[in-house]
């Protein structure tokens, strides 16, 4: 609450709580606390971190949370600490990059996880009901035709729209099901048997090995791993590390590796790694450069602009979201991406390492074997 007096004088005024009061009616203009006739009292105030560790509460509702500020959303969860019940509703319309998008994408998740209804919208259509006059229909239908598609979406369709749309628009988000603990396809594919995998680094929001599968046209990509490999400098990055990339990238697979500028520490410390591992068979290499102006990068991208893009919401939610909020920089009279308003999208630079052509093509790779003794 930013004018708790203004806020309290509505509240009292819209409700049968002006009839309730235990002192004279003029008086809680001025007050942001009132008390009523039968005991109990209404108070409002402007929540800060400090006031927000003291009170408590067993419901919070966070109104308009996508023009949320992040230290008043903070202040405010501690107020639950304590309750039985721990009620906490979120409600605005949706607007990407914000807490509020951040908070639907983890109810989403808790929903397939404990099979409970937690997200609840109703977009225009369905409550049609109560614009039923021909004034009401027309102003709408005047929105629909005037407003640019992804604000109309976004304010009478309940749906987190960029204002320049995604990049990728071809991408299958419901892949796989979880049956007897393994995860099985929903759809059928025909897929090539050779297993990429791309690798790409950032000390700060982690390294990370995506990859998967082509569909035999290769009009496709069925992504089936993307994993965080570490976080932090060469130095300081263990076997560990170096495990998490063979487990999906080098036994009888293709891999690429993210080279050039600061980056070829790292890849001097995977070659260490990779020297020593005597558990190679049949491993395809390709070190690939980007440049600083990210002409590489969207090559890369517009080379998947006419693919399908299979990758699971569930299994691999890091790698879903950063697809789907790739978008053009609006500001570029020329292709150029916009970054990420939330997260850097290493996971997707990542992903598009392993789609590199040249991985199955074997152009510019390095083939290793090894046939000492196990």
């Amino acid at each position: 609450m930013t004018q708790p007096k203004k806020y309290m004088k509505r509240i009292i005024d819209g409700s049968f709580l002006i009839y309730c009061i235990k002192k004279p009616h003029r008086e809680y203009y001025a007050k942001e606390t009132v008390e009523f006739q039968g005991g109990g009292t209404l108070s409002i105030q402007n929540l800060t971190e400090p006031k927000g560790r003291s009170p408590r509460c067993d419901v919070v509702l966070y109104d308009e949370e996508a023009g949320a500020e992040e230290d008043a959303y903070m202040a405010a969860e501690s107020i639950l600490d304590g309750s039985d019940i721990g009620l906490t509703i979120h409600a605005s319309t949706p607007v990407k990059g914000t807490k509020f998008e951040e908070n639907n994408d983890k109810l989403k998740l808790r929903e397939t996880i404990t099979g409970h209804k937690l997200i609840f919208s109703r977009d225009y259509d369905e409550i049609i009901f109560l614009i039923n006059t021909p004034a009401k229909v027309a102003r709408y239908e005047e929105k629909k035709r005037l407003w640019p598609e992804w604000y109309f979406d976004q304010e009478l369709k309940c749906k987190f729209t960029h204002a320049m749309g995604s990049v990728f628009r071809n991408v299958v988000y419901d892949v796989y099901q979880l049956v007897n603990n393994e995860w099985v396809l929903k759809i059928p594919l025909i897929l090539d048997e050779r297993i990429v995998s791309g690798v790409d680094w950032n000390p700060v929001s982690g390294h990370w090995c995506v990859g998967g599968q082509w569909l035999e046209n290769q009009k496709g990509f069925l992504v089936t791993h993307a994993v965080p490999i570490a976080v932090g400098y060469s130095h300081k990055l263990k076997e560990e590390a170096y495990n998490n990339i063979k487990a999906y990238a080098v036994h009888k697979k293709r891999l690429c590796i993210e080279r050039g500028g600061i980056n070829e520490a790292y890849v001097e410390w995977f070659k260490e790694w990779f020297g020593k591992d005597k558990n190679k068979r049949n491993v395809h290499v390709l070190y690939e450069d980007w440049d600083s102006a990210g002409i590489n990068k969207t090559n890369a991208v517009l080379s998947m602009l006419d693919k399908t893009i299979y990758v699971d919401k569930i299994r691999f939610p890091k790698l879903a979201k950063q697809i789907e909020n790739c978008r053009w920089d609006s500001d570029s009279d020329v292709p150029k991406l916009n970054k990420d308003p939330i997260d850097s999208p290493h996971a997707l630079d990542a992903f598009l390492h392993a789609v590199n052509k040249r991985l199955l093509k074997d152009v510019g790779l390095r083939r290793f074997d090894w046939y000492g003794s196990a």
